[in-house]
């Protein structure tokens, strides 16, 4: 029988690497065509040279120098072109008539896809969620969520942020007094940490009710939180096989089929098999969370205060399933978490760069906190009063000007079309041509915003822009950004992602200062998201060490 077993199983994995490589090359001749085809009407587009017919320039941008690289794409105009995967070309547009062509005026000739190509990824990853979606199905669910995510509803979840922000205040409080140097030398704490827990936590609690203990003591939380954290680092780990597999079409195998390939695949692959694992246990959890709200039937006023919550009536009466009900909490634990968290750790690395810039938000915050009426209830600012403060705005802003989280998104052209440029010419863009959305070049445009375009600066947003940032016409939903993206697929979040950095930094800057490390230099790596590193360091996981003191008036 033990034979038997053996034999069988064998024959299995053989079969299924077998259906894998008949898949690839499939998968990878079709695309051969399909590139020849694209490099052909492309061919007068300028751009920089291929580094290697693997990788193309993809290396170069997502290195630990990709924002150099990033940045050189605006010698060549609004439009330039890019080298993929295996001899591959895209478009990475920044011009913002081309770009309100694609996001606004015509999505569904350019729906959004991830590194595979499709959102084959995504959906693996998430399950059936607003990123993983297109057209009339994405139409559906953001309907649903919209009026979660409205300002009026976002406004009231000001107290439950503020409480999350005091925890964080509280975590890292608690760890200055612990590791403070014998010496008298400033605590250098790994921030990026701290706040990657923190917006998890507000997620969850505003997100669905649930609280996954990500701000626990030492970081321990429960095993969600810990696996969450995993994510990205063992994604990056795996590199090139992610996309490579994603290209190869094995994605779209039934789950089934797809689990036992990759069972099968994780035997010569422990990064792999952890990452299986990582997914399983965050589904697994995510579906608990919400089957627990089921049994404790949460009440009518509990399930309006959730982002969340109009899911919940929805699935009752059978219009959700509970597969949604699952991708789209996950959804908003990836989106939600990682590109927020990177914003701040932004923020504060480009404070304690410019000590005089912090010193100035602080005491605009001290102030405001001296004058709230109610100051000293426990409950922060309110609403109205953060978001009334100008240079607390004007940081913000900047921040997300120069230093998106997320520095472009992908689309795909499903059918030939012409794409109008700012200069008034057209260019033909080939169906099956990929698009990156050159989101930090257009918000660094120098034509748009002046000489002074890429220099972090939040005093240029206490006086009158420029004419030509009105002029732009920059179709984004943010300030003449496209930070946040613009047309159907727009952040849904963000008033929340603005309400969580404007309440954490209001909640931890009048109680503490911070400084750049002494012993080591902070970098950002580049990719689909943006994360902080030391630089010299090997390692995946987030880290942005700075110096923590407490701020004494």
């Amino acid at each position: 029988m033990v034979i038997y077993v053996t034999v069988t199983t064998s024959r299995l994995v053989l079969a299924l690497v077998a259906m894998l490589v008949a898949a690839f090359m499939v998968n990878i001749l079709r695309g051969l065509i399909t590139r020849i085809a694209k490099r052909t009407t492309l061919r007068n587009v300028r751009g920089p040279e291929s580094q290697s017919f693997l990788s193309g320039n993809l290396q170069d941008l997502y290195g630990e120098d990709g924002l150099h690289h990033l940045e050189a794409l605006s010698e060549y105009g609004g439009v330039a072109k890019v080298h993929g995967l295996l001899g591959d070309v895209l478009l990475a547009i920044s011009d913002p008539y081309a770009l309100a062509h694609i996001l606004v005026k015509n999505p569904q000739k350019y729906p959004a896809v991830d590194i595979s190509g499709t959102l084959d990824m995504h959906m693996y990853f998430t399950g059936p969620g607003l990123i993983s979606s297109n057209g009339p199905e994405h139409r559906r669910q953001r309907k649903l969520l919209n009026p979660a995510f409205s300002l009026t509803h976002i406004r009231r979840l000001t107290p439950l942020i503020y409480g999350v922000a005091c925890q964080l205040r509280e975590s890292i409080a608690r760890y200055v007094t612990e590791h403070k140097p014998a010496n008298g030398r400033v605590c250098h704490i790994n921030l990026a940490d701290f706040l990657g827990r923190a917006a998890l936590e507000v997620v969850t609690q505003a997100g669905f009710g649930h609280t996954f203990r990500a701000l626990a003591d030492e970081g321990a939380g429960d095993k969600c939180a810990r696996a969450f954290k995993d994510f990205t680092p063992t994604v990056s780990k795996l590199g090139p096989a992610i996309p490579l597999f994603a290209i190869s079409g094995a994605l779209r195998l039934p789950p089934r089929l797809l689990r036992l390939l990759g069972i099968a695949m994780s035997l010569v692959s422990p990064d792999l098999r952890h990452l299986m694992h990582i997914i399983d246990v965050i589904h697994d959890e995510i579906r608990s969370a919400w089957e627990t709200h089921k049994v404790t039937r949460t009440s009518s006023k509990e399930r309006k205060d959730l982002l969340l919550g109009a899911l919940l009536d929805a699935n009752e009466d059978g219009s959700v399933s509970d597969r949604e009900l699952t991708a789209q909490a996950i959804t908003l634990m990836f989106a939600g978490t990682e590109t927020t968290s990177t914003a701040l750790c932004r923020i504060l690395y480009s404070l304690a760069m410019h000590p005089s810039v912090q010193a100035k938000l602080r005491e605009e915050i001290l102030q405001a906190l001296a004058s709230a009426e109610g100051h000293g209830d426990g409950v922060g600012l309110q609403y109205e009063a953060l978001m009334a403060l100008p240079f607390l705005d004007a940081v913000c802003k900047e921040t997300l000007r120069v230093f998106p989280p997320a520095p472009y998104r992908r689309r795909r052209c499903i059918e030939g079309d012409l794409l109008p440029l700012s200069d008034g010419r057209v260019l033909y863009i080939p169906a099956g041509a990929e698009i990156l959305t050159n989101i930090h070049g257009i918000n660094t445009d120098i034509k748009i915003w002046g000489p002074d375009a890429k220099i972090w600066r939040p005093g240029r947003w206490m006086k009158p822009l420029p004419q030509s940032v009105s002029e732009s016409n920059v179709p984004g939903v943010y300030s003449n950004l496209l930070t946040f993206l613009a047309g159907p697929k727009a952040c849904i979040g963000v008033n929340f992602a603005l309400l969580e950095m404007k309440t954490v930094l209001a909640t931890v800057l009048p109680t503490f200062t911070f400084t750049l490390p002494t012993d080591c230099d902070i970098e950002w790596r580049f990719g689909e998201a943006i994360t902080p590193s030391v630089k010299g360091e090997n390692g995946f996981n987030p880290r942005m060490p700075l110096g923590v003191k407490y701020h004494v008036e």
